[in-house]
């Protein structure tokens, strides 16, 4: 087998085409087929049928989906092998996640210090959901992300960084504004804005209501935080935030309080994965964000 007859048959397999597979892959359609036929072959390849041609539609036999994971796992790991031989004499590239309730308030101020001893590494952030961003660590796509705990997956390495203290946010001129501490209790009656529930911090907050007896009455629910503190400002409701989000309300538009004992928290932690590649700037970069 060849690497690029690998390459050919996977992108069939993904594509369920020949033709779409050869524009996937910037070869004429002709080239293509020969190399699967070549694959497929006794004299030259596997001896085995890989797909089923229907007219124009493709679909992989027994043999094919018994080789197409196999196949792309070799590519990924050619795909590594060539970055790490890349990375070890350049910067390299380090590919970051982190989920949005942490990416604006954390990463400015990370990626500031990383640079400074890190100055030819070049970063790719992205921001994305919890579910998001674990399958992209599983496809090879982020080389480390950062996100809440708990994180239970024996593919991925977890490493907590800090626990912070999650504070209620209110309007300016709330009537609890002027305490020391808000507890639960306080805010019976009061109109809740929280995250959707596709973020796991919303339902993290929701958990946190219902522990201490309070249903929240929700009256709206957003994407991001800043919209939240926003829709706070404007005397919409109340809202409980992590505490790097009041950090990062330099302006102070709303008022933030620290909740009744026990103090809730999160953790946050940085995930890779335990088998991939790991480019040399991961570790540096972790230990900045945990500082």
């Amino acid at each position: 087998m060849e690497i690029h007859q690998l390459r050919y048959f996977v992108a069939v397999a993904e594509t369920g085409s020949f033709t779409r597979a050869a524009e996937r892959e910037s070869v004429t359609q002709p080239t293509l087929s020969e190399q699967i036929m070549r694959l497929e072959s006794k004299k030259h390849g596997l001896n085995r049928r890989l797909f089923d041609r229907l007219g124009r539609k493709v679909v992989l036999t027994d043999a094919g989906r018994e080789l197409l994971d196999h196949a792309q796992g070799i590519l990924r790991a050619v795909k590594e092998a060539e970055r790490a031989v890349r990375d070890s004499a350049e910067g390299g590239t380090l590919r970051v996640g982190a989920i949005p309730t942490v990416a604006p308030f954390l990463l400015p101020s990370m990626v500031t210090q990383f640079r400074k001893d890190h100055p030819a590494v070049q970063l790719q952030l992205k921001e994305d959901l919890t579910e998001r961003l674990l399958a992209d660590l599983l496809a090879g796509e982020l080389d480390v992300a950062l996100m809440a705990m708990p994180i239970r997956d024996d593919r991925l390495h977890v490493e907590k960084l800090f626990s912070e203290p999650l504070v209620m946010a209110l309007p300016a001129k709330h009537r609890l504004a002027t305490k020391a501490e808000v507890r639960l209790a306080d805010v019976l009656e009061e109109p809740f804005i929280l995250l959707d529930d596709m973020h796991c911090f919303g339902d993290q907050v929701l958990s946190l209501c219902h522990r201490g007896g309070l249903e929240p009455r929700v009256v709206c629910r957003g994407e991001q935080i800043v919209t939240l503190l926003a829709m706070v400002a404007a005397g919409q409701g109340v809202s409980i935030v992590p505490e790097m989000a009041a950090t990062a309300d330099t302006g102070k538009q709303c008022v933030y309080r620290p909740l009744g004992k026990p103090i809730p928290t999160r953790t946050l932690c940085a995930i890779w994965h335990k088998q991939r590649f790991r480019p040399p700037s991961l570790r540096a970069l972790v230990d900045v964000a945990k500082k």
